[in-house]
């Protein structure tokens, strides 16, 4: 294991700190390490297998694509994309989508697409773009210009012009940065950089009001919150506005790359042939999971169940702050939870102690650390999960 840790570091460029054990397999809501060492995932990939990991229905799906169609490029039509296309928008506001690879290639098609809409239909200066603190949309040029936070434009000066920054849940000003050179606005509804934090009424209705008047659009960026997620099949659905474009990513094949964005017949058809594109998005292989994962999730039994299992979650993560007093805020969304924590406790040790004691957990700051569990999580190993960080805690106190 040492030698295989040595190497990581020779040869990997140094983008990531992670932890010092090497996983060897995972199966549903646990994860062995090489040394057969069991964990309970209370991760999900960071939000991505959130039919668990090795889903047996999923491996059929892809074994069974393996056998007839791989790769094809885009031009070629390959009709699994098409059909996992036709239902998303079945199942959405949308009527056109764009598939990609991941999160931060469906934020790039997204502000493309609403400059190019814009730009061709309205007024050829109409491309700014409004974003808000706390977020995270991705770590390409676009997204960390999105973003405007320090540790992630540090070093990496040029960045991409017209974009504007306000901060999150303020309505107050906002319309200082609306003008008629603006494109859209982009937000997710659900932040985590700062822990679980959602959108509220009063905000969101100042954006739609301002978008309508400034004849702006609305991006939303449910990389992380759609796909079942918060408990619906994608986030908006809960917050009374709808998307112009939507971009999502994760937890749409389980781990299989694969992201996109959604959008409408009025703002499709402003993109020409060539006016974006990729290689690899919409695969066939990737398409056929991602078309059984929105088979499975987009039941309202299942989100119904996401719900109560958040309620599990938060029940629990109550008792154990009455019993030790060192929980600042627990916030939830769904099966996505964050739990800030008092000065008494190092987020760092305590992850640290938790992978030691058989529990993975995810960081958001410096001060909170979040889970993102595969929504089938059994309700035993949410209970035992629970009873490991509340072993970790107690070591630290």
């Amino acid at each position: 294991m040492s030698n295989i840790i040595k190497e990581y570091s020779n040869y990997m460029v140094p983008f990531y700190a992670p932890e010092d054990f090497i996983v060897k397999k995972a199966m549903g809501s646990h994860v062995w390490d090489s040394s057969n060492k069991k964990y309970i995932d209370f991760t999900g990939g960071i939000a991505v297998t959130n039919l668990g990991h090795c889903n047996s229905s999923l491996i059929k799906v892809m074994n069974d694509q393996s056998k007839s169609l791989w790769h094809l490029s885009n031009l070629y039509i390959n009709e699994p994309s098409v059909t996992l296309a036709k239902k998303l928008c079945n199942k959405t506001f949308a009527d056109k989508v764009f598939f990609c690879n991941s999160g931060g290639e469906s934020i790039e098609a997204a502000v493309k697409t609403a400059r190019k809409f814009c730009s061709s239909t309205i007024n050829k200066n109409k491309n700014e773009i409004i974003s808000f603190s706390s977020s995270f949309h991705g770590r390409t040029m676009m997204g960390i210009a999105l973003a405007n936070s320090k540790h992630l434009i540090d070093g990496f000066y040029p960045l991409p012009k017209g974009i504007k920054n306000h901060p999150y849940n303020d309505e107050k000003k906002l319309e200082e940065l609306f003008s008629d050179k603006t494109a859209a606005v982009i937000l997710e509804l659900v932040q985590w950089q700062s822990g679980i934090t959602k959108a509220n009424k009063k905000f969101i209705s100042k954006i739609k009001k301002l978008s309508k008047k400034y004849n702006a659009l609305v991006i939303i960026d449910e990389v992380q919150s759609g796909i079942g997620r918060t408990g619906t099949f994608f986030a908006y659905e809960q917050f009374n506005i709808t998307p112009d474009i939507l971009c999502f990513a994760k937890g749409i094949a389980n781990g299989f790359p694969l992201g996109g964005i959604l959008t409408s017949n009025k703002i499709s058809d402003s993109m020409t042939p060539g006016s974006h594109g990729t290689t690899f998005g919409g695969g066939p292989i990737a398409c056929s999971i991602g078309s059984k994962v929105v088979d499975i999730i987009s039941k309202k039994s299942f989100l119904k169940n996401v719900g109560k299992k958040e309620m599990r979650f938060c029940k629990l993560l109550k008792k154990i702050d009455q019993k030790y007093k060192c929980f600042n805020e627990i916030s939830s969304a769904g099966l996505w939870i964050s739990i800030e924590l008092d000065s008494s406790i190092n987020v760092d040790d305590l992850i640290k102690i938790s992978h030691r004691n058989g529990l993975m957990i995810l960081k958001a700051n410096p001060t909170t650390v979040r889970f993102s569990p595969s929504l089938i999580i059994e309700n035993d190993l949410i209970d035992k999960g629970l009873g490991l960080f509340e072993k970790s805690i107690q070591s630290l106190l």
